[in-house]
Order: structure tokens, then C-alpha cells, then sequence
């Protein structure tokens, strides 16, 4: 559970005019680059207002492993445990995301999505994936970096869901490489972060309330070896993917299983 230290009153104020602060000029940034998503003036100012947000809360992001790819098309593949997974890949590679309709409806934080450039899809509806997956191949193709979270829900972080394969095609169809990330949220003591998850029936106060009460969250990005998508078949690509996300979290290949998360080990990205 790591320590049980948490942050002053005072600090947690602080905390949330900083915060403010960075929305409000992230959102002069969503409006300024609303019709210049994709370049390179865009993706720059993805990064610096991601980082900006992260660094209002005391949320620090690590980036190990492979290179993340930051020039040409990519699909980045990761599990998803937090909204914080959004802004530290947003941070890191100033990416697009696709994200559940309802994200839309978030006061502000939907707003901002949108202009942005968020792709929102409807959960559960085959028609609405296919519209989406033609969208991504067609984006690809232009160049764009994605993000895609196939598990198609968030956990708390001790468990790695099954990952859907839909999306995927867009990859193979538009014969770019993807890319597959896992995601961790820890202590500074390297114990995972329970303030972190974002699941069940919880409201972005709520989550925002709980991130705010600890001294500092790590989130660490480890990349894995881009995987050329022409030759696979999706559910090749995707079980690739969750092959290598499971093995950094130290969880089982197989989907059904759920085992614990071993006590990661923090390291300072070379």
C-alpha cells in the first residue's frame, strides 16, 4: 500500500489552483490548435499541457524500455488504469486517444478532449467500432500517433483484462507499426498506487480528490518493441501486445487469470 503519509490541507489547495491554472491555459491551447490536430505545433502543445497538469498534482512520469516511436505513424497499445494514463502518454509522445462517448459529457475535461482531437466511440456497438477503426486507418495513414486502450475498460491496476482486437485492424489495414505500452502507477516507494485507479462508479472529483491527497505518484511508462502490423492478423497483434504488458506487470499471459502485481521496480529512464 506504500506509505500512509498524506498531503496537507494547504497542499491540496495549492495542489488545485495549479491545477486550475494549467487548464485554463491547456484550454487556450485546445482552442488555439483545434484546426491544426496532427502537426507538429498540435503535438507539442498536447505535451506541454499534459505535463503541465501531471506536474500541478505532484504526478511524476518515467518512461524505460524501448523508444517510444515519435516520428512516422504509430498505434500505441497500453492497459488502462487511470485518466493519469491519458495525460503521461499525452506528455511523453503528444498523442491522440480514442475514448468512451461519455468521456464527452466530463464538465471541462470533455471540452477539451474534443478539441484536442479525442476520437470517442460507443462501448459495446460493432457498427460504431467499425466507423472508428476506418477513422484511425484513415488518421494513420496522414501520419498520426493513437493511442488505444483494448481492454475497453479501466482496472485498478491489479489486473490486465482481456484485450479486444477491433481496433487493431486499423493498424494492418493502414500497414504501420504498433506499439505496445504498459502502465503502472506506484508510490515512491515503488508499492502501487491505489489513489491512482479510476474504476467502478467513480466520478473525476472523486479520483482527483484521491490523487491529491498523496505526497507524489509515480506513473511509469515502459515501451515495448514496435510489432510491424501488415503480416499479423489483429488478434495476433493484440495478443502480442497484452503478451508483453502482462510481462512487465508481472501478471499471466493467459486473460482469465488475475494475479496479484508484483512490487515493480523503479528506474530512472537512462
Amino acid at each position: 500500500m506504500g506509505s500512509m503519509t498524506t498531503t496537507s490541507h494547504a497542499t491540496r489547495v495549492t495542489r488545485l489552483l495549479r491545477l486550475a491554472t494549467a487548464l485554463g491555459r491547456t484550454c487556450f491551447d485546445a482552442r488555439r490548435y483545434a484546426d491544426a490536430v496532427g502537426t507538429s505545433r498540435w503535438r507539442h502543445a498536447v505535451e506541454r499541457g499534459s505535463a503541465r497538469m501531471l506536474a500541478a498534482i505532484g504526478v511524476e512520469v518515467r518512461v524505460r524500455g524501448a523508444r517510444p516511436l515519435l516520428s512516422g505513424p504509430v498505434l500505441l497499445i497500453a492497459n488502462h488504469v487511470s485518466w493519469l494514463d491519458i495525460h503521461a502518454l499525452g506528455a511523453v509522445a503528444g498523442t491522440r486517444f480514442v475514448a468512451k462517448t461519455e468521456v464527452r459529457g466530463w464538465p471541462l475535461v470533455g471540452t477539451m478532449a474534443a478539441r484536442f482531437g479525442t476520437i470517442f466511440h460507443r462501448r459495446g456497438h460493432r457498427r460504431d467500432a467499425l466507423r472508428v477503426k476506418n477513422l484511425l486507418a484513415k488518421l494513420l495513414v496522414t501520419g498520426e500517433r493513437i493511442v488505444v486502450f483494448p481492454e475497453g475498460t479501466t482496472t485498478d491496476g491489479g489486473r490486465l483484462e482481456r484485450f479486444h482486437a477491433a481496433l487493431l485492424q486499423a493498424a494492418i489495414d493502414a500497414a504501420i507499426p504498433v506499439q505496445p505500452v504498459a502502465i503502472r502507477h506506484v508510490e515512491p516507494d515503488g508499492t502501487p498506487s491505489v489513489a491512482a485507479a479510476f474504476v467502478d462508479d467513480m466520478t473525476f472529483a472523486d479520483s482527483l480528490a484521491r490523487i491529491l491527497t498523496r505526497p507524489s505518484i509515480v506513473t511509469e511508462l515502459v515501451f515495448g518493441p514496435p510489432i510491424w502490423a501488415a503480416d499479423k492478423t489483429r488478434r495476433e497483434l493484440a495478443d502480442r501486445c497484452r503478451s508483453f504488458v502482462a510481462g512487465e506487470l508481472g501478471f499471466d499471459d493467459a486473460p482469465a487469470e488475475s494475479k496479484r502485481m508484483r512490487r515493480p521496480t523503479i528506474r530512472r529512464a537512462a
